[in-house]
């Protein structure tokens, strides 16, 4: 995950998520910009629009009307000049106008066969295009682009969220199962999508405040008087989300210490398992007496090891059940 990328609330229909994530920036409703309406005007379109094989026809036709005017011109230049190449271009331009006019008429016959148009995609009054209605305006504030809806002490913090998310997914003990991988998967979308929300409703309360407060006294006694609340508000919710993201870094630290435990006790499996090759090799070169000693160097407590891993998955899964999900309110 990027920390520039666009955030999407989970419950949003995935097509549309899609086409939200491949929206530019410059089309996206900013997150603290008043809701855009619910349903625009209706925009006056056709109901239809042609099949891929009308597309295929009139492609075909526009492309011999261009090699015929090509030879023409070719010929009546040729004639002009009584240029010899230009008459050679007018009959090579004929002859591929000849096969041209031969993939229209074809084309044509597929077209008339199968239909000329179909009903817009759009014209479902279900689909979320319909009368107009973009996903990026019909999903407003179901959305967050960092670079834009979040001020720099909101992108410090939303930097660190995500790469606690990387660490988690990237884990082996995730994606191996032995830390609930469900839990993760499922729950984790909603804590990011809550931590990314809560940071742009948050940047966008702060610059109001610095536009409101321009050239104005923040010391009188009426701005202080609503001011005061307010930041108290915003601190609040700024300590509310750094516990948020205070626990994903601790669930991501205990998953981390999880895969090193398991690298731990795969080194020390496979440095066992060489413990009889080293006893060989000391055997064929007469040195038996050195042979208990790097035995019992070599022998390591794999249980105690195998123990300290499990341990580390134990508690790793005890963090990330207490991650439920947050409540949520209806869309806007």
């Amino acid at each position: 995950m990027d920390a520039k990328a666009i955030v999407i609330d989970p419950q949003v229909p995935a097509d549309i998520g899609r086409e939200l994530e491949r929206a530019p920036l410059w089309r996206l409703a900013p997150f603290g910009a008043a809701p855009p309406d619910v349903v625009p005007a209706r925009r006056r379109r056709r109901k239809h629009i042609l099949t891929p094989q009308g597309r295929k026809a009139i492609t075909a036709a526009v492309t011999m009307a261009a090699f015929l005017a090509a030879a023409i011109t070719s010929f009546v230049l040729a004639a002009e000049h009584q240029n010899g190449v230009l008459g050679v271009i007018g009959i090579v331009t004929m002859l591929v106008w000849m096969r041209r006019l031969v993939v229209m008429g074809w084309a044509v016959d597929v077209a008339r066969s199968t239909g000329w148009r179909q009903p817009r995609p759009t014209a479902d009054p279900s689909h979320p295009a319909w009368d107009g209605l973009h996903a990026v305006t019909a999903y407003h504030r179901r959305y967050v682009s960092p670079r834009r809806d979040m001020d720099a002490q909101a992108r410090a913090v939303w930097v660190r969220v995500v790469d606690a998310e990387t660490k988690l997914t990237e884990s082996e003990v995730v994606r191996l199962g032995l830390v609930d991988s469900v839990q993760v998967t499922t729950v984790l979308p909603y804590h990011l999508w809550d931590i990314a929300e809560r940071l742009a409703r948050l940047s966008a309360l702060r610059a109001q405040h610095e536009a409101i407060l321009h050239g104005v006294d923040a010391d009188d006694p009426e701005i202080v008087t609503l001011l005061v609340p307010q930041r108290w508000a915003q601190e609040t919710a700024g300590t509310d989300i750094e516990q948020r993201v205070r626990q994903l870094e601790v669930f991501a630290a205990l998953v981390g210490q999880a895969d090193a435990a398991r690298r731990r006790e795969r080194a020390v499996r496979e440095l066992a398992t060489l413990n009889d090759s080293h006893a060989e090799l000391l055997a064929h070169i007469g040195q038996n007496a050195g042979h208990d000693a790097l035995t019992e160097q070599m022998t390591v407590d794999v249980e105690a090891i195998i123990a300290q891993a499990d341990e580390a998955v134990r508690q790793a899964n005890e963090v990330g059940r207490s991650l439920v999900l947050p409540e949520r309110s209806g869309p806007e």
